[in-house]
C-alpha cells in the first residue's frame, strides 16, 4: 500500500517536472554530484551537508519518474540509477566512516550489505536463477527507503556531536543490512 502511494506521489511529481530540459540520466548524475558536496560539508560539520546528502537522495526519487513522464525509461537508465544509488549512499557514509570517534567497521559493514543487497537481486536476475520481476520484488529486512531513513537519523546525530548514539543506530543498520543479504540468500533458493 505504501510503496503504491509512494509510486503514485513520483509519477506526479514526474508530470509537473516534466517540462524541465534534462534527460533522467542527468538528474541520477546530479544526485551524485549533490552527494559529494555534502559529504565534504558534512565532513566539515556544516549543516549544508545534511541538506545536500537530502537533496541527493529526494533527486535520485526523481529521475525515474521524469523517465517515465517523459517515456524515456531504459535499461541503461536503471542500470545507472542503480550504480548512482551506490555511490550516493557511499558519500553518505564518508564522513562517519572516517570520524576517529566512530568505528569505522560499523560503516563499512553497513555500505557492504547495502551493496550485497542490490547485488545478489541483480545476480540472481543475471544468472537467471530468477526472472528480473521476481528478482526486483524479493524482500529485504532492511529495504533501502528505511536504511536512507537510519542514514539521516545517524548523520543528524553526528552534526549533532551525539557519537555514542550515531554509532548505535550505524551498527542497528549494518546488522540489518547483514541480515538482509543472508535473508536474500533464502528467498532466492526457496524462488529458484
Amino acid at each position: 500500500m505504501m510503496k503504491n502511494t509512494f509510486s503514485d506521489l513520483q509519477n506526479k511529481i514526474g508530470e509537473i517536472i516534466k517540462p524541465i530540459p534534462l534527460h533522467p540520466n542527468h538528474i541520477t548524475i546530479l544526485s551524485v554530484i549533490f552527494a559529494m558536496f555534502g559529504s565534504y560539508y558534512l565532513w566539515q560539520k556544516d549543516i549544508i551537508g545534511i541538506i545536500l546528502i537530502i537533496l541527493a537522495f529526494a533527486i535520485d526519487g526523481l529521475d525515474g519518474a521524469l523517465a517515465r513522464a517523459k517515456n524515456l525509461a531504459s535499461n541503461y537508465g536503471a542500470y545507472l540509477d542503480g550504480v548512482c544509488d551506490r555511490i550516493v549512499e557511499f558519500f553518505a557514509l564518508v564522513p562517519l566512516f572516517f570520524n576517529q570517534q566512530l568505528i569505522m567497521p560499523t560503516s563499512l559493514t553497513l555500505f557492504f550489505g547495502s551493496c550485497m543487497t542490490a547485488f545478489c537481486k541483480a545476480y540472481a536476475d543475471h544468472r537467471e536463477v530468477l526472472n528480473s520481476k521476481t528478482a526486483a520484488k524479493l524482500k529485504t529486512i532492511l529495504p533501502r527507503t528505511e536504511r536512507t531513513i537510519g542514514i539521516f537519523i545517524a548523520l543528524v546525530l553526528y552534526l549533532g556531536n551525539y557519537m555514542q548514539e550515531a554509532n548505535y543506530v550505524m551498527w542497528i543498520l549494518a546488522i540489518l543490512s547483514i541480515s538482509s543479504v543472508v535473508y536474500l540468500q533464502y528467498e532466492v533458493h526457496a524462488k529458484s
